[in-house]
């Protein structure tokens, strides 16, 4: 008797793509489309465009990061072709589920209990507040790498001041420095697109809220904050040690 194959567990998609088809302009021959299934464009979406470790992105999609690199080196590779060819792309099908609105973080930040878990924050209390933000090099854009941020955006009082961080260039152990800097300046929110878990023991031993960044610009985060419309951030990494 045949060994019955095992099921194949699918994806977790937060959600679909709002376009589903490219084509190439100009008088290029018709040529059969490229297809990307769904969890490849997921996995393109979370790594190339969130930023993520393929770690991170198995995490979401509830996949070993086995499963998360060949299904990243599939989507890679019709990329480049449909780029390099001229060629149609439509994004369809796939071994995938769409996420059902309950799960306890949403890498897209959709789920209506992580909506529910947003926090509606008075502005005369957060005035009280400093807040810190880590800055890429033009000192205007949000770093994805809290640790390895070049500076650090401080607001308190309406106030902006932009510092260097210490860490950014710390051989090892950078996460805690960095974290540790930002306590002993007294701040009381952090606004992060992510955090290691040690870090985070920092921050909560200081008793510091954190804050998705859902903006490119800390600008933006910090009106979505002033609005209430910043989750805090509930899902930390436990490290990074070289590479994706």
């Amino acid at each position: 008797m045949s060994a019955v194959p095992r099921p194949r567990k699918c994806r977790k998609v937060c959600q679909m793509p709002t376009t589903k088809e490219f084509r190439p302009v100009g008088d290029i021959p018709c040529k059969s489309a490229v297809i990307l299934t769904v969890d490849e464009y997921e996995a393109i979406r979370l790594i190339d465009k969130q930023g993520f470790s393929q770690e991170e992105c198995g995490i979401y999609m509830q996949v070993a990061r086995t499963t998360v690199q060949m299904i990243y080196n599939s989507a890679r590779k019709k990329l480049a072709d449909v780029l390099v060819d001229g060629l149609s792309l439509r994004i369809e099908g796939g071994d995938y589920q769409l996420c059902d609105g309950n799960e306890e973080y949403c890498g897209y930040g959709g789920c209506k209990r992580h909506r529910r878990g947003c926090v509606q924050r008075n502005m005369k209390e957060a005035e009280k507040m400093k807040i810190a933000i880590p800055l890429d090099e033009n000192k205007q854009d949000i770093c994805i790498v809290l640790a390895r941020a070049p500076y650090f955006l401080f607001q308190e009082d309406g106030k902006d001041t932009i510092v260097e961080n210490p860490a950014s260039q710390a051989y090892g152990g950078a996460g805690i420095q960095a974290a540790q800097f930002l306590v002993d300046n007294g701040v009381n929110i952090l606004i992060t697109v992510r955090c290691g878990q040690n870090a985070a023991d920092v921050f909560k031993a200081a008793g510091m809220k954190i804050y998705k960044s859902a903006n490119k610009a800390a600008a933006d985060d910090l009106a979505a904050l002033e609005e209430g419309k910043l989750c805090e951030l509930t899902e930390f990494h436990g490290g990074f040690h070289g590479g994706r």
